[in-house]
């Protein structure tokens, strides 16, 4: 008979090598950029070899070892022959990952149901089990939207610009841009690139937002006027809705005859070639929507601008591209070109949600249009120049697609439960993990209390614990991996480690604001639209710090609390392993006070009297973010 302990260790084991031998075998060539590593057939049979002998020569050669090692090769084999469109060492990797968080579930309630400890600790450590069963699904669609880039070989569907051809008819594209309290002289740069626009038949439509002050948008209405017929400004006091209803009153009055509908945002200098380039793509009367990643200027010379951007673009180069290929991308709020039609038949911008865009791309998606994810730049746009900034833009991107989910949750589920539409399987699928990506953060924060109350009952009844060799291996392999592959990312996309680092940084540092922001839409708290604020900050020395006091205090306890924990305490390794994850937790806190500063940097360098400024000019003399109820 088998022993339950024996195949799960085993089981265990070999997956735990296989994966981190995967890892190894994906990182040893420098693939080029934007490019996949080709790998053959080598490699994976190395990785299983040593993985088998790892087992054997720690095991004892018995069914219980065997058996386990047998299941776990035959799913590596058959991910070998199904992933066709992946690398063998790709195809290795998925599926020595999905085995290891397979045997680690069963181990780790196992380890948790048999050691030696009070009732009360067992049922705390075992509190967290189901929430962890029922988001594993969404985790690892988000852990494969990221590697999948690293494994494919060959994509099925387009993400370039279709090659040119001679046209005989080219459709009126309106281009809109909307505006709320901006920089007058970076609206103007973003229209005189729009004037540049290689493309015969478009206009340009300009809402500006309710601003009050005229000092900020007169400038703009003038410069319209010299740019000619094709740029029409609108100054609109009292309009509801945020930028969605910005870009509602600029569909209601765009030119009859135009076809498409293009969205600029007030701050981002757009390509000459950018509707030339795209607009083969709707000659497919399928398609709805074209959608561009996010760029940015001015961040060559600065550390802090350079960190962040490259933390933005993670989501563009892995998950965008994933969810292109399964027809299910996208809109991001900028740098799109969207069918006219295809947004009547949608019903228009939402002015409810705090991310109208993506929120769009499900109900034209429903509508049964397509959606294809060009990964190239058109334009490049201005990064929030202070941690606060930062984080704002960042807490509406979160609150936004749980709102989604809240809204259009029927959408998604299959019959009798769902609301009929035209969504296949896979925008179901991926815009449901949009939303709960999101929503699994909020609901994580419910388990801190358990997880403490775990650490007191342990230190209360005074358990030590240890911890099995294969459930160390695996949970390292898990979270190194995961560093290796991200930075494998960014290799990929010609970032330079110290920068992949930094940008590990710049994410770290959102952790608190997404967090906030996931907890504030589960519990359905009011929250506003909040602007991107686009004019040059004044340095403010160490008080640049109140943008991350919160993250400050919390990093600073969760460090010192585990520190004097192993000065003060036995030694357990059960404990050990959970003041470890304290420590990282604490680190990911820390990453914001470190970015505030490094932010606050920045902005004391382009304060300098050498460096060209913008006026901070606004009501009373003073520019304010502004605000505007959804």
């Amino acid at each position: 008979m088998l022993d339950a302990q024996d195949v799960l260790s085993a089981g265990l084991l070999f997956s735990t090598a296989c994966f981190a031998g995967s890892v190894v075998a994906l990182c040893a060539r420098r693939p080029k950029d934007g490019e996949v590593a080709a790998d053959g057939g080598v490699p994976v049979l190395l990785v299983l070899a040593v993985a088998l002998a790892l087992v054997l020569a720690t095991r004892p050669l018995a069914a219980s070892t065997l058996v386990p090692i047998a299941i776990a090769a035959s799913i590596c084999v058959a991910a070998l022959a199904a992933l066709r469109d992946f690398t063998p060492v790709g195809r290795l990797l998925l599926a020595s990952h999905l085995q290891l968080m397979g045997w680690l579930l069963p181990y780790g309630a196992w380890f948790i149901w048999t050691i030696d400890v009070s009732t009360a600790t067992r049922a705390l450590l075992l509190a967290g089990y189901p929430f962890v069963v029922l988001t594993l699904p969404v985790g690892l669609i988000s852990t494969y939207g990221t590697w999948e880039v690293l494994c494919r070989r060959r994509w099925r569907r387009p993400r370039t610009p279709p090659p040119p051809r001679a046209r005989d008819r080219f459709p009126k594209v309106s281009l809109h841009v909307p505006v709320r309290s901006e920089p007058p002289d970076v609206v103007i740069r973003t229209l005189d690139s729009l004037a540049r626009l290689d493309y015969p038949d478009y206009e340009v439509i300009v809402v500006d937002n309710n601003t009050v002050d005229p000092s900020l948008w007169r400038p703009v209405e003038a410069h319209c006027e010299r740019l000619g017929g094709r740029f029409r400004f609108f100054h609109v006091e009292g309009l509801q809705g945020a930028k969605g209803g910005a870009l509602n009153f600029a569909l209601r009055n765009t030119a009859p005859d135009a076809e498409l509908i293009g969205v600029v945002d007030s701050d981002y200098e757009t390509e000459p070639d950018f509707l030339a380039d795209l607009i083969g793509f709707f000659d497919d009367a399928r398609v709805g929507f074209v959608q561009t990643p996010h760029e940015y200027r001015g961040w060559e010379d600065s550390t802090y601008l350079r960190w962040c951007r490259w933390e933005y673009k993670l989501f563009f180069h892995t998950t965008m591209v994933t969810m292109n290929e399964r027809d299910a991308a996208l809109i991001v709020g900028t740098m799109c070109l969207i069918r006219k039609r295809s947004i009547e038949a949608a019903g228009g911008w939402s002015e409810w949600c705090l991310t109208e865009d993506s929120e769009l791309s499900i109900r034209i998606h429903a509508a049964g249009y397509s959606s294809v994810y060009v990964d190239h730049p058109y334009g490049r746009g201005l990064i929030p120049e202070t941690l606060a900034g930062y984080k704002s833009q960042r807490f509406r991107w979160t609150y936004g697609p749980i709102q989604e989910l809240k809204a259009h949750l029927r959408l998604f589920l299959p019959a009798p439960f769902g609301r009929p539409s035209r969504l296949t399987r896979a925008h179901k699928l991926h815009h449901l993990h949009h939303g709960l990506d999101r929503l699994k953060i909020g609901l994580g924060v419910a388990l801190v209390p358990f997880n403490i109350a775990a650490v007191v009952s342990i230190l209360a009844h005074h358990e030590v614990v240890g911890v099995p060799t294969p459930l160390w291996l695996a949970a390292s392999s898990v979270v190194i991996s995961g560093f290796v592959l991200k930075w494998q990312v960014y290799r990929m996309k010609g970032c330079g480690t110290a920068d992949a680092l930094g940008a590990l940084v710049a994410s770290k540092a959102l952790s608190h604001a997404i967090t906030m922001a996931s907890l504030s839409a589960l519990l359905a708290r009011p929250a506003t639209w909040r602007r991107t604020d686009k004019f040059r900050t004044t340095p403010r020395s160490l008080r640049a710090l109140t943008a991350a006091r919160d993250e400050l205090v919390v990093g600073a306890l969760g460090l010192l609390l585990p520190v004097a924990a192993f000065v003060v305490l036995p030694y357990s390794p059960l404990l050990a392993m959970m003041l470890l994850a304290a420590l990282y937790e604490s680190a990911n806190y820390l990453a914001a006070p470190a970015l505030a500063l490094l932010g606050e940097r920045h902005v004391r360098s382009v304060s300098a009297p050498s460096s060209p400024t913008v006026p901070i000019v606004g009501q009373d003399g003073v520019h304010v973010n502004a605000e505007v109820e959804p």
